[in-house]
């Protein structure tokens, strides 16, 4: 049998974790500016979390966990989500194709890129476990899958069995093996002006008073008392990394290393103006003045210099709490 769903896609390089899910709101009629829902989800924020048995044990997010990333969203625009994770292969292999069947996308995540053919750099190379996709039909006589990814503007062919290896990932804190998500959309979908104040309160907020201390300012703030002990160079490698666009390999251009925060600037900055929010645009400009900050932070994270990241952690936290302050106001 073969089943393939007809959707637009929009190609939108290393946004793995919502590029999915814009297809799918898009294809339902959402009319959003494309950075909208990273930001809003947790994008551009901050996590600090210590694992004794991961490598490193130390590591440095700067943005929300895609594990909680698409709940946070489905909070502001009202979607329901279906999580199915650690069931056998067979399980999800049948969840799958019942879904498409139903003409229901599925994102499939976290994956391991070793196994997607597609990526030649990558294919049979290097293990980069933390890629999402949106499957959208099957052919039960090539034995294939074809899917949407955030990186190429047309449809991919995926062997079941590569499918099946890249989902035995699992990857500690964020997802386990088998992860499929289905999403069920309300009857109405909400404006990209209600989205955007509700969604920025939920972030300002978040990061002002997270509910738990490993992440928002509070979690940054600690990172700047802890990283002057730091003696894994790992750590602050990871910390590089995961603040560019292209983790876990960190970018030769630091310019990149910005933590997504001159996206949030840009946001800011076109949506205050498309509706009239002035506050949304001077916010905007301290988040740009915040990503220079984090470029100047992962050259001396490379140095492996504690005190100086330390220093320019505060001066980070200090900006963007008065940024969300800000933003919380309004």
């Amino acid at each position: 049998m073969r089943r393939i769903i007809e959707l637009p896609h929009t190609k939108h390089k290393s946004t793995c974790y919502v590029n999915g899910l814009y297809d799918i709101l898009s294809w339902n009629g959402a009319n959003y500016e494309y950075f909208l829902l990273p930001i809003i989800g947790g994008m551009a924020g901050f996590a600090y979390l210590k694992f004794k048995q991961a490598k490193p044990p130390l590591m440095v997010y700067w943005g929300n966990n895609s594990k909680y990333f698409l709940q946070e969203l489905s909070e502001i625009i009202g979607y329901e989500q279906e999580v199915v994770e650690g069931k056998s292969w067979k399980t999800i292999f049948q969840k799958i194709k019942e879904s498409i069947d139903k003409e229901i996308p599925v994102v499939a995540g976290a994956l391991d890129m070793f196994y997607l053919h597609y990526y030649a750099g990558l294919y049979n190379r290097i293990h980069v476990p933390i890629h999402y996709v949106l499957l959208v039909g099957y052919d039960d006589k090539k034995e294939k899958f074809y899917l949407y990814d955030c990186s190429y503007e047309q449809l991919q062919e995926v062997s079941y069995n590569d499918l099946m290896m890249s989902l035995s990932t699992k990857v500690l804190g964020m997802s386990k093996k088998n992860t499929i998500r289905i999403f069920k959309l309300p009857e109405k979908l909400p404006s990209e002006l209600e989205v955007a104040e509700k969604g920025l309160k939920h972030k300002a907020e978040r990061m002002l008073n997270p509910p738990i201390s490993m992440i928002g300012i509070v979690a940054m703030r600690k990172l700047a008392k802890d990283i002057t002990k730091w003696g894994n160079k790992e750590c602050f490698n990871h910390m590089v990394a995961y603040a560019g666009m292209s983790p876990p390999l960190i970018p030769d251009n630091l310019s990149q290393c910005n933590g997504l925060r001159f996206e949030q600037s840009e946001l800011l900055e076109k949506l205050g103006k498309k509706y009239g929010r002035e506050n949304w645009v001077e916010v905007g400009k301290l988040f740009y003045k915040s990503g220079e900050l984090i470029i100047e932070l992962s050259k001396n994270a490379l140095e492996y210099n504690g005190k100086k990241c330390s220093e320019l952690l505060i001066e980070i936290a200090d900006l963007e709490e008065k940024a969300y302050q800000a933003i919380r106001g309004t």
